[in-house]
């Protein structure tokens, strides 16, 4: 891994916002889908309501809906303080690329947990159903990804921090 130099930095801030906005836009395809899962098929008025059986369960469209246009949110707002922060180097470089890393194991986690049988919260059975490959998707993932969120927060927790201290000549 290269150290970033302020330039660098801002770019990364800037792509991690599109995959931010990416993940935001996954969000709101949720929220059809979640129309969909209410409606119990296609409903675009005015034609009548194609029903068929759409994948996965209200609750989760919901989640996946919610999820992806928050973490979209988060991702944009925690990219801007790469640059806001002066962040560069290392620190730079994993907040930025943990941010992108976040928003997609958490997409693959909302997504791929409403169509497990165990909402995607183990590899294996839980209370909530048998172990089967999505679940194992959304959980590898989403946990893959947590751990990436955890550094990214540490980090411009830390830079904050750091830049928040007054600094007196003596």
């Amino acid at each position: 891994m290269k150290e970033l130099d302020d330039n660098e930095s801002n770019l990364l801030s800037k792509l991690a916002i599109a995959h931010g906005m990416a993940v935001l836009f996954i969000g709101l395809l949720a929220g059809v889908m979640l129309i969909f899962s209410l409606l119990g098929g296609i409903g675009l008025w005015p034609l009548p309501i194609v029903v068929f059986d759409v994948p996965g369960t209200t609750r989760g469209w919901t989640a996946a809906h919610v999820g992806g246009i928050l973490n979209g949110v988060m991702i944009a707002a925690m990219s801007t303080l790469i640059s806001h922060l002066k962040m560069k180097g290392k620190s730079a470089w994993w907040v930025g690329y943990g941010l992108i890393i976040t928003g997609w194991a958490n997409t693959l986690f909302y997504w791929a947990g409403n169509v497990s049988s165990n909402r995607g919260l183990s590899v294996v059975d839980t209370p909530y159903g048998p172990g089967d490959m999505a679940g194992a998707l959304a959980f590898l993932g989403g946990g893959f990804g947590m751990v990436f969120t955890f550094i990214a927060v540490f980090l411009i927790g830390r830079a904050a921090w750091r830049a928040s201290v007054i600094k007196s000549e003596i």
